[in-house]
């Protein structure tokens, strides 16, 4: 039998044609992209659970137009630029000579701020600071030197740094949500109706300011967003016995991460005191909260027969009692045992100052039970 031979020949490969890529633009962040705690839309009660770690900074020229610059990349990253505005931006840049960045578009904003102030009466200049009656005056005065330096194309001193009616303004005309992450890890919110009426379904721009009063912008990590809204499917699935809603099941996870607590295990803890004090859900997960120090090595049957022997001076009943007084606000009724107790000795010390006579440890539990 005889075979062909196989010649290999050289191939000629011709030039790929390689296409321009053009990248999909981001998703737009708005009230419906996420939720924390459960009510169906994102708001001001999810942002506390988001801090710096949830977002990629993004820096900014500090030239202070920091925040505007901040702003303009959200409006152009996003396109919310109106076809006319672009247009604008474009024609004024092709008459201007040298590289004037983004001046165009700095100034198109801190004038809309500045159109939208002048036509509402502006109470106080500056977040934290009193009313006043020159607080109009020294915003528009704030507002118009900013205003003449970017159009020489120059930064501007603290004169001329942007504050709260620029942040409410710009939200209010560009019809956009404004978050901005303070140091201290509390958030600020504009329009400052929007806390407490809702976001809307208006796109939501995250910057962070600085100790240095110094705007950057803040890109939400959407692979992290969305690895949360597995978490809490993983939750409702593991927590077999307690079924938590959606809303509770957002609570228990910003309060017990994956990486401590498991579902089994937070199932199992809460179903134990729902059982043992007769209470819900709710109040189970509060009161496994501020023990979860004590149960990296116990179990909560062993730290709940603990806390009771530290309360042997009160009855079953009204050990149940204590420790479950209160209200999900307050929180009065799910301290430990411990904290119970030198609360109740202090307050026993000042009663008896007070009233110049002695209280049982039981009258002054009754008297912390009825609110006093």
């Amino acid at each position: 039998m005889s075979f062909n031979t196989i010649v290999t020949k050289p191939v000629t490969v011709k030039k790929l044609k390689i296409c321009k890529l053009i990248r999909a633009p981001p998703v737009q962040f708005n009230s419906l992209s996420i939720d924390f705690d459960g009510d169906g839309v994102f708001g001001a009660d999810d942002l506390k659970v988001l801090s710096k770690r949830h977002f990629y900074e993004k820096w900014s020229v500090g030239d202070g137009h920091c925040f505007f610059r901040v702003l303009h990349r959200f409006m152009k990253m996003y396109r919310l630029y109106t076809n006319d505005e672009v247009s604008y931006f474009k024609k004024t840049k092709a008459k201007l000579k040298g590289n004037v960045e983004n001046f165009p578009e700095i100034c198109y904003l801190r004038r809309l701020a500045q159109k939208f102030c002048s036509k509402i009466p502006i109470h106080k200049y500056g977040r934290d600071c009193p009313a006043s009656d020159d607080a109009m005056d020294y915003a528009a005065e704030s507002q118009e030197y900013g205003l003449a330096q970017a159009r020489m194309f120059l930064g501007t001193s603290a004169m001329g740094y942007a504050d709260s009616p620029d942040y409410e303004a710009c939200a209010n005309v560009l019809k956009i949500i404004i978050c901005i992450l303070q140091m201290d890890g509390k958030w600020q919110i504009f329009p400052d109706e929007s806390s407490e009426k809702g976001f809307g379904n208006w796109p939501i721009m995250f910057a962070y300011n600085s100790g240095a009063i110094h705007f950057n912008s803040l890109l939400p990590k959407m692979d992290e967003i969305i690895l949360r809204k597995e978490e809490l499917e993983e939750l409702k699935i593991g927590m077999t016995k307690c079924k938590p809603t959606q809303k509770q099941a957002c609570h228990i996870l910003s309060y017990f991460p994956k990486a401590h607590f498991d579902p089994k295990m937070i199932d199992g803890h809460c179903d134990y005191i729902i059982k043992y004090f007769s209470t819900g859900l709710d109040t189970a997960v509060e009161m496994l909260y501020v023990r979860r120090r004590d149960l990296i090595e116990n179990e909560i049957d062993e730290c709940i027969e603990k806390e009771k022997k530290l309360m042997l001076a009160f009855s079953h009943d009204m050990f149940i009692k204590l420790m479950t007084y209160g209200s999900l606000k307050t929180k009065a009724g799910f301290k430990t045992a411990h904290d119970l107790m030198l609360y109740l000795g202090e307050k026993n010390l000042y009663l008896t100052r007070r009233d110049h006579k002695q209280y049982t440890f039981d009258q002054v539990a009754q008297i912390y039970l009825n609110g006093d």
